[in-house]
């Protein structure tokens, strides 16, 4: 995977099932599911209609958010790139408790 110095958009497509195929400017290509954070964040309430999260963008040229411009809602490149590995992350059972 290519570094980058801060996580920027050059593309976000909102998918069904509050899910976003997000592009960063480094060719790194990652679905994020938001759903839980838009079900347990006040903020984000208004995400919850399909049809508003559908209108996910991000602003030509910048890259650092994606907005729901409508409702003033932005959810950072940042924020959006650590969901992303951790939503990616293998889960691993080896963790051992000593008892």
């Amino acid at each position: 995977m290519a570094s980058m110095k801060r996580p920027r958009l050059s593309a976000v497509e909102p998918l069904t099932g509050y899910r976003l195929k997000m592009t960063f400017i480094n060719g790194d290509v990652f679905i994020v599911d938001k759903r839980e954070s838009i079900f347990s964040k006040q903020g984000l309430a208004p995400l919850r209609d399909p049809v508003v999260f559908e209108k996910a963008q991000i602003i030509p040229g910048e890259g650092w958010t994606v907005t729901w411009e409508d409702f003033d809602i932005q959810i950072g490149a940042d924020t959006l790139w650590l969901d992303a590995f951790d939503q990616s992350a293998p889960y691993d059972n080896t963790l051992s408790i000593a008892m």
